[in-house]
């Protein structure tokens, strides 16, 4: 697994940086035997538009996701939860 921490909005040049790490893990580093390499880009922000059009949308080993410098308080959690789970039903 490969990680990538980023302090601004995520853009397509960091998804593509991601993809050629894994790319390059794969073809240097990677073991027979070895399960799929999988990118994750942390970020403070992502615009979802990128994500729809790049390589995130349809790549199964590449992955962004926004973090938090706090932790949510139980009714947030429980609203980007409910969120989450609405986004994620539209699109099936």
């Amino acid at each position: 697994m490969l990680v990538d921490l980023k302090i601004n909005e995520l853009t397509h040049q960091d998804i593509g940086q991601m993809d050629m790490y894994v790319r390059l893990w794969d073809n240097l580093k990677k073991l027979d035997g070895d399960h799929p390499t999988i990118g994750i880009i942390l970020c403070s922000d992502k615009d979802e538009t990128i994500v729809k059009y790049s390589i995130l949308n349809e790549n199964k080993q590449l992955f962004a996701s926004k973090y938090r410098l706090f932790l949510p308080d139980e009714k947030q959690l429980a609203e980007e939860i409910e969120k989450e789970r609405q986004r994620i039903c539209t699109n099936l």
